[in-house]
């Protein structure tokens, strides 16, 4: 990103360029502007201090800790406006936030293989696209990176979905749902939509597959059964694709 101007260099760090602010506005360094007056941190505001230190020293070599701080606000105003539970925001704060650093920091590595890292994103991040993830790391293990996003996610994981992915021994393997953002674009070379394409930023130099998948959230078990049959069938297939068999 710093070869085209996304991030200009700090010392030894990163920090946004104007045309980066410019062309993503707040999603190049968070939505904290725009999302000050959102959710009130309240008793949570301690530990996010102490979630963006920790980040500071472990990202030190790339971001300041004003861009660190930022990061961290505004994925805990991502994941507040949505959340029904608060009691474990600022633990999943200090994970998505290490999440979307990293991801900045592999979109601006040049000698960084995109070819790896697979982003799967549906409407709510709870039916589809955490399928897909939850199968794909069952078969490919660490030799792709997998991410899962959503357009609108909901709070949790869908019960008859992660009933599904019980009975097949991949529960473990998905994750919270989260919002799509920009950076995790950037840092996916192939990008996988489903029923949310219009949703993804457009990132030069990367592959975009639509698949046509019906939307198993809400629906009784054997229907959810069958859409897991589907998905894991193209799921199979991608990974030859990517020939990490």
């Amino acid at each position: 990103m710093a070869r085209v101007g996304l991030l200009i260099v700090d010392g030894v760090r990163y920090r946004p360029s104007a045309d980066a602010l410019a062309r993503f506005g707040g999603s190049a360094v968070g939505h904290t502007a725009a999302s000050a007056a959102g959710v009130d941190p309240g008793d949570h505001g301690r530990l996010l201090r102490r979630i963006a230190e920790d980040l500071a020293r472990e990202y030190a070599d790339h971001f300041a800790p004003e861009t660190i701080s930022e990061f961290v606000m505004d994925s805990y105003q991502l994941l507040a406006s949505r959340a029904t539970v608060r009691v474990h925001l600022p633990a999943l704060t200090a994970r998505f936030a290490a999440e979307r650093l990293t991801a900045l920091v592999q979109a601006a590595d040049a000698d960084h293989d995109f070819r790896r890292d697979v982003l799967f994103v549906c409407v709510r991040n709870a039916g589809r696209s955490q399928i897909a993830a939850a199968l794909m790391r069952s078969v490919a293990g660490d030799r792709l990176r997998v991410r899962t996003a959503g357009s609108l996610p909901a709070a949790r994981v869908d019960p008859v979905v992660r009933s599904e992915l019980v009975r097949r021994g991949v529960a473990g393997l998905t994750e919270f749902p989260r919002p799509l953002t920009s950076e995790v674009v950037r840092a996916s070379g192939v990008v996988v939509t489903m029923g949310c394409g219009d949703a993804c930023p457009v990132v030069p130099g990367r592959r975009y597959v639509d698949w046509q998948v019906a939307d198993p959230v809400g629906r009784p078990a054997g229907e959810v059964r069958r859409i897991v049959e589907d998905i894991s069938t193209r799921v199979q297939g991608l990974v030859r694709e990517l020939d990490v068999c």
